[in-house]
Parts: structure tokens; sequence; C-alpha cells
């Protein structure tokens, strides 16, 4: 099916008056309370561009000539023996969390492993 001219014309209009980005800088609301994450801005040649915190107020999108580039997330892992009580809530809010996917694998074990 083709668009009619007049349709045409204004959706062309329409993407030259807007750019396709608009963004200056990325922020990030913290997605996980437990743990802060890592942002590894890379160009889409395979360079590093910057190292972030989630906790960072802003992260610049750069400005150069290189074009695209990616962020990578990266959960920052800690010792269980370094704070334990850290830990342990941490162990608690994740069986808290998926405590109905657990009763059911714990369900379906017992199933298939019952004496007949």
């Amino acid at each position: 099916m083709f668009l009619p001219k007049k349709a045409l014309l204004i959706v062309t209009v329409l993407f030259l008056i807007f750019p396709g980005v608009m963004a200056q800088s990325i922020s990030f609301a913290d997605p996980d309370a437990t743990q802060h994450r890592d942002v590894y801005m890379y160009y889409a040649n395979g360079s590093l561009a910057g190292q972030y915190n989630t906790t960072s107020t802003g992260i610049a999108i750069p400005n150069d000539t290189d074009g695209d580039f990616m962020l990578v997330l990266k959960p920052q892992y800690t010792n269980p023996l370094d704070d334990p009580e850290t830990f342990a809530d941490s162990l608690y809010s994740w069986f808290t969390t998926n405590a109905l996917v657990l009763i059911t694998v714990g369900a379906i074990a017992a199933l298939v492993f019952r004496k007949w």
C-alpha cells in the first residue's frame, strides 16, 4: 500500500524537524537497591569511552564523530564474609522474591522422586 503524496510530505517534514537523538546525558534510578552496578560505555569500535557507577548523577553522552556507543551494566560483587549482615539480608530478600518459584520446584521434585 502506497502512502498518498501529502502524507509522505508530512512524514518527511516531521523527520527533518525532529532529530533522532535528543539526549545530552543519561542517569539511572537505582536498578537494584541491594547493590550498585558499574556502567561501562564502549564505542562501536570496541574502545572504552568511560566507566561510571549507577550512583552517578549523570553520564555525559560523548559528542564525538565515532558514532554509536553501547552501555554495559556490571554488578559489583562482594565477599559474603566481609559483610555477613548485608549478605544475610540480601539472601533473605532473594528467597522472599523467589518463594513461589522455589515452592513450585520443590513440589514438582517431591512428586517426581516420591515412592510409589
